[in-house]
């Protein structure tokens, strides 16, 4: 028997390090630091699931975030909280688009392959914010990582391409900088080069999108983005298509920016922005006389905005820019010129804006914005807005309390008629004779997390409008100072949202309630002084659902789903008609039938409304579904996807007319879109 005594002894053993790294979603670090805005956002992953037509599309993938209402399945755009289209701020890397887009509004000009991401402030926005006093849509660019890179794909509606780069280190650095990466963007319709051997297809579309970046060797960044786009609708070349008329419709935004940012150290940048933006459309009917209409407008901007972080619970910003702004519209016939007008002003703007965080208990920002504007016509114009927001978190930073009030002003107005399926933007700017809007604004909510996958939100919200426009039906045809009327408005409700953030199943479910009136004087009325008529306009959805959802499907697609429901939008009722009768007298003293008499009798009729928009729409509600799946290859990628739009084919209704020969009259309905599958391929490289 061999006893062997071993004696052990304690000593130190050195491993290499083990980190874990986890990247906090966006949601959440917003949730932390900012305070009282109402920010959503939407990534290209997301824009992609979203079931739509024929395309992915930025701007149609915002109507299912809380507070935004779309009031047709025709037209893109979109309306929060009780503001008009022409009151959301649309912006590409900073830069202000005016129309964007395509169509009469059927969808946007953006290029889903050249965005990260989308990110809608529909509230409470800080006061660097200035311009429009609904929302702030802001879009950023995909500058790629560097590495030679491309995107094409194919729909129903366009052809589109993206191919992003470095440019070689040598020629970077001959430019003073470290690396220059740069993505390009094109896209256009096909059909009418697809037709045209058999006939002339009247309507394309193009659009250019470019953004280049680049940094020095001290960290500086210079960030260049441009785009062009253009819709042409041409009937003129067209001889025989059993088209009533020939017309000659087009329309496009032009737009071009620059930006360079430094860090500064201990936190916080400045940025410098220079840009320019136009939008113009022109409409001629040459079998009328050449008659004419046009509309453009102009806008060129300088900036910058100074970040600082003067110790670990303060932020302080400031900014300061300046703004020309000038638009034209004329309209002629037979060479003479009838009515149009033109104008111009400057917009000085200058914010300050203070932030108080201390981690998990409070964050408070105080700032005021003072906007002067200089029109070509009146007197300069001084409008301070205060802006205010508190947040105060609970349950150790996972539940908050938040409110924010704030003003809010505006120069510039679209007098698009909204009732109309497609939209024509004729942009103005104002005056002495054109009111600017203001509008005061409060929201309040909570907001809270749970776990990391669950995050929720209820607010509520009051807005004032003041110096809305509408065309005046009762000006003088020969005083060219009264074809605006100027009115007032407001709108109050709630958004509900609860969103799931990780997993293979994720989504979220959306629900708003709106009550949104406008108020104009009725100077049709004998009356004086005129009263004033009050209606809900055309965005006044009560109550509006929207669910979406992304889930794993069979054999490796993807699939995407949104359901809406939405109460009746207003619409302006007829309720009841007459014959027009000329004044001379007939056979026994009776009046005589006018109109468009013949041998079949037909007549002319008036038509009897009853109040303004006192009337809804039936319920709308429709189904959409989407599946993508994405094919590796040694080369890259092939992704094919269809969409059904409209799955159970519901017949939601666009608007109603009436024949009133028939007696009674019947009242028949045009729909919006039916079912309607669409399906596309997508290749990377």
């Amino acid at each position: 028997m061999v006893e062997l005594d071993i004696r052990l002894e304690r000593s130190a053993l050195i491993l290499e390090g083990i980190e874990v790294e986890a990247e906090r979603s966006r949601d959440r670090v917003r949730f932390e630091e900012l305070g009282g805005a109402t920010v959503r956002e939407l990534d290209l992953d997301e824009i992609r699931v979203v079931p739509g037509v024929a395309e992915p599309d930025p701007v149609r993938a915002i109507e299912v975030l809380p507070g935004v209402v779309s009031t047709s399945d025709f037209s893109a755009a979109f309306h929060v909280r009780g503001g008009s289209q022409d009151q959301n701020l649309i912006l590409l890397d900073g830069v202000p688009i005016f129309s964007p887009f395509h169509l009469g509004g059927l969808f946007s000009v953006f290029n889903a392959d050249m965005i990260d991401r989308v990110e809608l402030l529909s509230g409470g926005f800080a006061a660097e914010h200035g311009g429009r006093v609904s929302s702030v849509l802001e879009i950023e660019s995909d500058a790629g990582t560097g590495e030679f890179s491309g995107d094409a794909a194919i729909s129903l509606l366009s052809s589109r391409v993206a191919v992003g780069g470095r440019l070689p280190e040598a020629v970077a650095r001959s430019l003073g900088y470290a690396n220059i990466r740069y993505r390009l963007s094109a896209r256009r319709s096909y059909f009418d080069v697809l037709f045209k051997p058999a006939f002339e297809f009247p309507y394309h579309l193009t659009d250019l999108q470019t953004v280049v970046e680049g940094w020095t060797p001290s960290g500086d960044r210079l960030t260049v983005t441009g785009y062009t786009g253009r819709d042409v609708f041409d009937l003129t070349q067209i001889e025989d298509g059993g088209f009533p008329f020939r017309i000659d419709w087009n329309w496009g935004n032009d737009a071009m920016g620059v930006r360079w940012s430094r860090a500064r150290r201990g936190g916080g940048s400045l940025n410098i922005r220079a840009n320019a933006s136009s939008y113009d459309n022109g409409l001629l009917f040459p079998d009328f006389g050449d008659t004419d209409f046009s509309s453009d407008i102009q806008q060129a901007q300088i900036r910058a905005d100074l970040d600082t972080r003067p110790s670990r619970y303060w932020g302080v910003q400031v900014g300061s820019s300046v703004e020309r702004m000038e638009y034209e519209t004329s309209f002629s016939t037979g060479g003479t010129s009838f009515g149009g007008g033109d104008s111009s002003g400057w917009l000085f703007g200058n914010y300050a804006q203070a932030r108080y965080s201390l981690p998990r208990r409070w964050l408070v920002e105080l700032g005021v914005r003072a906007d002067a504007y200089n029109p070509g016509v009146g007197n300069i114009v001084f409008e301070p807005s205060p802006r205010l927001a508190l947040k105060r978190f609970y349950r150790n930073g996972d539940l908050a309390a938040k409110v924010a009030a704030g003003r809010y002003t505006q120069f510039v107005h679209s007098l698009r008629d909204e009732e109309l399926p497609l939209g024509l933007d004729i942009w103005i700017i104002s005056d002495e004779n054109v009111p600017h809007t203001v509008s005061d604004q409060v929201q309040f909510g909570l907001e809270g997390w749970h776990d990391i996958d669950w995050f929720w939100s209820i607010e509520g919200y009051y807005r004032s409008f003041n110096g809305v426009v509408t065309f005046n039906t009762a000006d003088n045809p020969n005083d060219p100072t009264d074809d605006i009327l100027g009115g007032r408005g407001t709108s109050w409700g709630a958004d509900v949202m609860i969103r799931k953030e990780t997993g293979e199943v994720n989504g979220w479910l959306a629900v708003s309630f709106l009550k949104a009136q406008r108020k104009f004087p009725d100077l049709l009325s004998p009356l004086t002084p005129a009263p004033e008529v009050m209606y809900p306009p055309i965005f006044d959805r009560r109550v509006d659902l929207d669910f979406v959802m992304s889930y794993p499907g069979p054999w490796g697609w993807t699939g995407g789903l949104r359901w809406n429901l939405g109460t009746g939008i207003p619409y302006t009722r007829a309720i009841g008609s007459h014959a027009y009768y000329s004044p001379r007298y007939v056979g026994g003293g009776g009046l005589d039938w006018t109109g468009d008499g013949d041998s079949s009798g037909t007549r002319g009729y008036g038509v009897v409304l009853a109040d303004r928009n006192s009337t809804r729409y039936p319920l709308y509600h429709r189904l959409d579904v989407s599946f993508r799946r994405s094919f590796s290859k040694g080369w890259g990628a092939l992704t094919p996807y269809v969409n059904l739009v409209n799955v159970y084919n519901q017949r939601n209704v666009l608007f109603y007319f009436y024949q009133y020969e028939e007696d009674p009259p019947v009242r028949s309905g045009i729909s919006m879109f039916p079912v309607l599958p669409t399906l596309g391929l997508e290749i990377s490289f």
